[in-house]
C-alpha cells in the first residue's frame, strides 16, 4: 500500500477536546449545554427483565427532562410535547429548583444566567445529570436522572445534590420539584384540547403518607359506561432517609403567577408558612414539590432524592415506601440501571486505538435494541423459544407523528413496523447463534399469496398446544394461587404477563424465572402477532434476505435442512385486497390519469367469509380451512416471482401499485403516477440469484394449484417475445386473474414444479432483470436511478351502461393504452443497493466517483444526501418535495441511506474509498461544534448545506431510533470479523474471519478485540501493522475453552469450529504473520 493511501486511510479525529464537548470515561459531557444548539433525545426506557419501563424524553434546556410517561402517549405523567414546543416550556412546565438565600429567591438551571455560571450535561447510555456551578452563589448542584431497574413500579429516580463552595457553613430553604403532575387516566391528545375540562376529574390522594397519588376520579368517556380507576401516579421525595412532605398545589408556590416563571409565594413567605396553608388537591393540574431545609458545613454535600412514578394501585405503592426511602436502595437501583445496559452492550465490547469509535458502537447496539429488540431464547427439549424485549415504535419529540408504545410490564415488548423491526433483526444471528431461523420463519411468514406483507408487526403471544394438561403444569410450576395461574394460562399469553401476575398476586415458584418460562414454553406454541395497518410498501420483502445471508454466514452447514426441510411457513393473509387495474386508474377532476385507491380496505367480503380477525393475526388457508405451509425455499420463491410479474412497462422497477412507495416513504405521491423503484429491481436480481444457487438440482417445489398456472402463464410470455407494454399487459392481467382465485382460499397446496423447469425460470427472470438494470443506467448518466414513473399518453374511459364507471376511489374509471416514461433526479438508494449485488469492481468505482460530482454529495461537509435538487418536480411526487430543502427526507444527509451506502462500499470491497468517507460521514468522528449533539448517538438526519438557515448546517435532527444503527453494526461486523465467518470446507463447518481493519485501528500493543457472537472474545495479534484487507496471513489460533482447556491451531474446523460456534470458547487470540 503507497503512503498516500495510508494516510487517506488514517481516521481524522475531529473530536477536539476544547472542553466544550468532550468524552470522560463513558459520559459525554458538553459544557454550557443550555447554550448550544438544541437537540432532543431520550432515556432508554429499559428496566430490566423484571422491571416495568417507562419512556422519558429530555432536552439540553432548563433541566433536561421535560416529558415521561408509561405505556404510549396517552398515559403521560408531564405532558408529553413535540420538540420545538419542549425547548420552549421545558424551563416552566419541567424540574425546578429554587433556593432562597438571605431572602432572595435563585431558580438553578433557569434562563437567567451571568458569567460567572458553568452548566454542564452529562450524557450515560442508561442516564444523564446536570450540573451547574454559582459561584456567585458558591453553590455547586447535580441532578441526575434514570429509570427504576427490576421493580414492579415504573418511575423516573432523580438526585439532586447541593454542595458549599464557599467554605464556610450555610443555611437555605429549597424547593425542588417538578411544575406538572397529570393524573392517571389523562389522555395527552384530550390534555392538549381540552385541559379545563379534565381538570374536573383530576384529583390527589394518599396526602396523609406524604406520597401523593395522582389519578383520575373516574373514566372520562362520554359513554353510558362509567369506569373506576385504581392506577395512579405518584410522587415521593425524601432526605436523610426521612419522607418530604410535599406541595401539590402549585398556588402555594407560584401565587398569582399562573404562568408559573417565579415562585411568588415562596419568595415571600417561609417554609413553615407554606406547610400552614391547607392545599387543594381536587379540581386542579397537581405540581410535586419538596421543600427543604438546608444546613451545609463548609464544603457539605446536601442530597434530596425524588422517585416519581406510576403504581397499579395505591396498595401497592404504600407496602413500598419504606423500601424506597433508603439512601441504599436508591443508590443500589442507580447502579443496576447501569448494569442492566452494560450487560445489553457487552454483546459488541470491542478495543481499537479510538475509544470514541468502541463507545459509538456500544450506543448502536442498544440503540439498535430499542427498535428490533433484544432476542431471550428460552431453551426446552423440543426446541428454542426466542422472545424479543425491550423493542419499541421510533416515536420520540422529533417523531411526534408515531404512537410508540412500551408494554409497562415484566419482560416488556412494544409495538413495531415490518421493515423497522426486520431490519433492525437483521444482526441477531450473529450476535446471538441460538436464535437460529427465528427472524426468517417470523418475517418471511409474514409474507402473503400475492408478495406483500402487513405493516404492524406486534410482540409475540404464546398459546398452550391442545394436549397440555393445565392443572398438572400450573401445579408443577407455582407453589400457590393455583387458579389465577390457570386462568392466565388458559389463552394466550406472555413471558410477562406470567412473571407481573406471580408479582402482582404473591405467587411463588421453586424456580428461576427463566427456568419457569422454558418449562411453560415447551408446552406452548409462539404465535406471530400483526397487523394490517395501512398500505402495502413496495420494499418492506427487500430485508428478508439479509435475515436469510445473516444466518447462513453463521450456519453454512445448515443450509439444505434452513431452506427445505422445515415446513412451518405460513402465509399472512391481510383483510385488504389489492384491487386490478381497472379498479384504480381513474380520471382526476382536472382530466389527469392517475392511480389512486389501489386497496379494498376493508375487502368485507373476505372479511365475512373467512371470519378474519380486521386487527390481528390471519393466515390463508385452504378450501377445507387448513392453514397452508410450505418451506423457506418456496416461500421465497412465491416472493420473487410475485415481485418479477410487477415489473414496471419498460421492465427496468418494481411498480407502486398497492398505494405506497419503498424507503423513502415521502416519495408518497408516486404511487399515484404510476411510479416504481430500481431498488426494488437490484433486490429481486439479487434474490433470484440467490434461489438460482441454491436450488437443489434433482429436488422440487410444492405450489398452490392457482400459483403453479401462474406461473405457466407468465412463463408463455416470456417465452413469446413480447415486449414493452405488451408484455406488461399481460403480465398484469395475469397477476390480477391470480389474485382473484387466492383471494379467499386456495384449492391444495400440492402442485410439484421440477427443479429444472425451475432453474429454467429463473435463469429467464434473471437475465430480464439484468437487461431493465442496464436499460435504467442509461437513463441516468451511467449512475442507476432510483424512481421513475410513468405518464399516460393515451387511455379510454371505461364505461358502464354508456356511462362513465365510478370507481370507489369516487372518481371515473379509465384503462391506459400507452405510457411514457419520465425519470426523477438521482437518488442515493439505488446505487448503494447495487453496490451489495454488483461484483464490477470497475463499474462500481465508476458510480461511485460519479455521485461525488452529482448534487446528491454535499462537498461542503464531505457526506451523501438521500438525492439531487427536487426543485423541478411537481408536488404529486411526494411530500419531500413540498419540504424544505435539505430536511427530513428532502435532500438532506438522511444517516440510513447514507449509512447504507458506506456499507455497500465496504461490502463490495472498495475499502480505500470506505475509509476515506467514514472521516466525514461517521457520526463519532464529526466535529460536536456542527453536529450539535453527542457524537456517539446517531440521528435520522443531517441537515446538508442546501438547507436556507446556515445555523443549521451539519446538525443532526431526530435522535437515535434510526435503520442506521444496525447498518452501523453491519458495518462493525465487516471490519471485525467479514462477511461469512464460517464456511463449508472439505465438508467440515471452517472458520473464515476476514476483517477488514486499517492498520491505524490497532492499539498501542498491536491489537484490536471484540467480541465475536456475544461470547468469544477475539483479539487480532498484528505486529507488522498491515491493513488487515490487504492482508491477512494467520499465523496460529490460540482457542481457550470454556472449561479451561487451551489449543494452538493452524485452522479452526471440524469440532473446534463447532465449539466456538456453540459458545464454548471464551477467548480466541489470532498471531497474524
Amino acid at each position: 500500500m503507497t503512503k498516500q493511501m495510508t494516510e487517506q486511510l488514517q481516521i481524522d479525529n475531529r473530536f477536539t477536546m476544547d472542553r466544550e464537548y468532550y468524552l470522560e470515561n463513558d459520559e459525554f459531557v458538553i459544557n454550557n449545554y443550555d447554550l448550544k444548539k438544541t437537540f432532543s433525545s431520550f432515556l432508554p426506557g429499559l428496566a430490566g427483565k423484571k422491571g416495568v419501563p417507562l419512556w422519558a424524553f429530555y432536552v439540553n434546556r432548563g433541566q433536561g427532562l421535560c416529558s415521561f410517561g408509561v405505556e404510549n402517549k396517552d398515559s403521560p405523567i408531564l405532558e408529553f410535547s413535540p420538540a420545538v414546543t419542549a425547548y420552549q416550556n421545558v424551563s416552566r412546565v419541567g424540574f425546578r429548583t429554587f433556593v432562597k438565600l438571605d431572602g432572595d429567591v435563585y431558580e438553578f438551571f433557569g434562563p437567567a444566567r451571568t458569567k460567572s455560571i458553568n452548566r454542564k450535561m452529562h450524557i450515560k447510555r442508561g442516564q444523564f445529570k446536570i450540573t451547574e456551578e454559582n459561584r456567585d452563589l458558591g453553590l455547586f448542584v447535580k441532578v441526575t436522572y434514570f429509570g427504576l431497574p427490576n421493580d414492579n413500579l415504573a418511575a423516573i429516580m432523580r438526585k439532586v445534590e447541593v454542595t458549599d463552595l464557599s467554605g464556610k457553613p450555610r443555611s437555605f430553604e429549597m424547593l425542588d420539584g417538578i411544575s406538572q403532575i397529570l393524573p392517571y387516566g389523562t389522555s395527552n391528545a384530550t390534555f392538549k384540547e381540552m385541559s379545563n375540562l379534565l381538570r374536573s376529574w383530576m384529583d390527589v390522594f394518599n396526602m396523609d403518607n406524604d406520597v401523593p397519588f395522582f389519578k383520575m376520579t373516574s373514566t372520562t368517556s362520554d359513554s353510558a359506561e362509567v369506569g373506576t380507576v385504581d392506577k395512579g401516579n405518584f410522587y415521593l421525595s425524601f432526605a436523610n432517609q426521612k419522607l418530604v412532605k410535599p406541595i401539590v398545589d402549585g398556588t402555594l408556590i407560584f401565587g398569582h403567577d399562573t404562568s408559573m416563571t417565579n415562585p411568588v409565594s415562596f419568595s415571600e413567605k417561609s417554609i413553615k408558612d407554606l406547610y400552614s396553608k391547607q392545599q387543594i388537591t381536587a379540581n386542579k393540574i397537581p405540581v410535586g414539590f419538596s421543600p427543604v431545609e438546608v444546613e451545609l458545613s463548609a464544603n457539605e454535600t446536601f442530597t434530596l432524592r425524588t422517585i416519581i412514578g406510576h403504581a397499579q394501585n395505591v396498595d401497592l405503592l404504600n407496602s413500598k415506601v419504606a423500601a424506597m426511602v433508603s439512601d441504599e436502595y436508591f443508590d443500589a437501583k442507580e447502579a443496576e440501571s447501569e448494569d442492566v445496559i452494560s450487560e445489553l452492550v457487552k454483546d459488541v465490547e470491542c478495543k481499537t486505538s479510538n475509544p470514541l469509535f468502541d463507545e459509538y458502537i456500544k450506543q448502536n447496539y442498544l440503540d439498535n435494541i430499542l427498535r428490533g429488540g433484544y432476542p431471550l431464547v428460552f431453551e426446552t427439549d423440543n426446541k428454542n423459544h426466542v422472545y424479543h424485549i425491550f423493542s419499541r415504535k421510533h416515536g420520540d419529540l422529533e417523531r411526534d407523528y408515531n404512537f410508540f408504545n412500551v408494554a409497562p410490564e415484566y419482560f416488556s415488548q412494544g409495538n413495531g413496523n415490518f421493515r423497522d423491526v426486520c431490519q433492525n433483526r437483521r444482526v441477531d444471528s450473529l450476535f446471538n447463534p441460538k436464535i437460529g431461523d427465528f427472524n426468517v420463519l417470523l418475517f418471511a411468514s409474514l409474507i402473503q399469496l400475492d408478495g406483500y406483507n402487513p405493516l404492524g408487526v406486534n410482540g409475540s403471544t404464546f398459546e398452550l398446544n391442545a394436549d397440555t394438561d393445565l392443572k398438572a403444569l400450573v401445579s408443577e410450576n407455582f407453589n400457590n394461587k393455583n387458579d389465577l395461574m390457570e386462568k392466565a394460562l388458559s389463552s394466550k399469553f406472555t413471558p410477562g404477563l406470567i412473571i407481573n401476575t406471580m408479582a402482582n398476586e404473591g405467587i411463588t415458584s421453586d424456580k428461576d424465572d427463566m427456568t419457569l418460562l422454558a418449562d411453560i414454553l415447551q408446552h406452548a406454541n409462539q404465535n406471530i402477532e400483526a397487523s394490517f395497518g395501512e398500505g402495502f410498501w413496495v420494499d418492506h420483502w427487500t430485508y428478508i434476505l439479509d435475515l436469510v445471508e445473516s444466518y447462513l454466514a453463521i450456519n453454512p452447514d445448515t443450509k439444505k435442512e434452513f431452506l427445505f426441510d422445515n415446513h412451518d411457513y405460513k402465509y399472512y393473509s391481510s383483510p385488504v385486497t389489492v384491487v386490478p387495474r381497472d379498479e384504480k386508474t381513474v380520471i382526476t377532476k382536472d382530466g389527469k390519469i392517475r392511480r389512486y385507491g389501489s386497496l379494498l380496505h376493508n375487502d368485507d367480503e373476505k372479511v365475512s367469509r373467512l371470519n378474519m380477525d380486521v386487527d390481528g393475526s390471519n393466515w390463508a388457508v385452504d378450501t377445507a380451512g387448513n392453514i397452508i405451509k410450505t418451506n423457506l425455499f418456496t416461500k421465497l420463491f412465491t416472493l420473487a416471482f410475485n415481485k418479477f410479474a410487477t415489473l414496471d412497462p419498460e421492465g427496468i422497477g418494481i411498480e407502486m401499485e398497492s398505494d405506497k412507495p419503498g424507503w423513502n416513504d415521502a416519495m408518497n405521491g408516486l404511487p399515484g403516477i404510476f411510479g416504481s423503484g430500481v431498488s426494488e429491481t437490484v433486490e429481486l436480481l439479487r434474490l433470484t440469484q440467490f434461489l438460482k444457487e441454491s436450488i437443489v438440482s434433482e429436488g422440487s417445489l410444492l405450489l398452490p394449484k392457482e400459483f403453479t398456472s401462474y406461473v405457466d402463464g407468465v412463463n408463455s410470455v416470456l417465452d413469446s417475445g413480447a415486449q414493452g407494454f405488451e408484455y406488461w399487459d399481460q403480465i398484469a392481467t395475469l397477476r390480477e386473474n391470480y389474485r382473484q382465485t387466492v383471494r379467499f382460499t386456495v384449492e391444495s397446496n400440492d402442485e410439484r414444479v421440477n427443479a429444472t423447469d425451475l432453474i429454467s425460470l429463473l435463469d429467464k427472470m434473471i437475465a430480464k432483470l439484468e437487461r431493465g438494470l442496464e436499460k435504467a443506467k442509461t437513463l441516468s448518466g451511467g449512475i442507476v436511478p432510483t424512481f421513475l414513473y410513468y405518464e399516460a399518453t393515451k387511455h379510454e374511459a371505461i364505461l358502464e351502461n354508456g356511462q362513465a364507471k365510478i370507481g370507489h376511489y369516487g372518481l371515473p374509471l379509465a384503462r391506459v393504452n400507452e405510457f411514457k416514461l419520465h425519470v426523477l433526479p438521482r437518488f442515493l438508494e439505488a446505487p448503494a443497493r447495487l453496490l451489495k449485488t454488483s461484483g464490477d469492481m470497475a463499474a462500481n468505482l465508476d458510480s461511485y466517483n460519479k455521485i461525488k460530482e452529482t448534487e446528491i454529495y454535499d462537498k461542503e461537509l464531505g457526506q451523501f444526501k438521500t438525492s439531487e435538487c427536487l426543485n423541478e418536480m411537481s408536488l404529486e411526487i411526494g411530500r419531500a418535495r413540498a419540504f424544505t430543502k435539505g430536511w427530513l427526507e428532502r435532500e438532506s444527509n438522511f444517516l440510513h441511506m447514507n449509512y447504507k451506502y458506506l456499507l455497500g462500499l465496504l461490502k463490495s470491497g472498495m475499502y480505500g474509498e470506505f475509509y476515506q468517507e467514514i472521516k466525514t460521514n461517521l457520526v463519532c468522528f464529526m466535529d460536536p461544534n456542527v453536529y450539535g449533539r453527542s457524537i456517539l448517538e446517531n440521528s435520522s438526519f443531517i441537515a446538508p448545506t442546501c438547507n436556507p438557515d446556515p445555523m443549521v448546517h451539519g446538525q443532526g435532527f431526530v435522535a437515535r431510533l434510526s435503520g442506521s444503527t444496525v447498518e452501523m453494526l453491519h458495518m462493525w461486523t465487516l471490519m471485525m470479523f467479514g462477511n461469512n465467518p464460517f464456511i463449508m470446507k472439505n465438508g467440515e463447518l471452517t472458520l473464515n474471519l476476514t476483517p477488514a481493519l486499517p492498520a491505524e485501528f490497532f492499539d498501542e500493543n498491536s491489537e484490536v478485540s471484540f467480541k465475536f457472537m456475544g461470547t468469544t472474545l477475539v483479539t487480532y495479534v498484528n505486529r507488522a501493522r498491515v491493513n488487515t484487507f490487504d492482508k491477512f496471513d494467520v499465523e496460529e489460533y490460540v482457542l481457550t475453552f470454556t472449561n479451561g482447556e487451551s489449543k494452538v491451531l493452524s485452522e479452526v474446523k471440524g469440532e473446534n469450529a463447532v465449539a466456538l460456534r456453540d459458545g464454548k470458547v471464551s477467548e480466541l487470540q489470532v498471531n497474524l504473520k
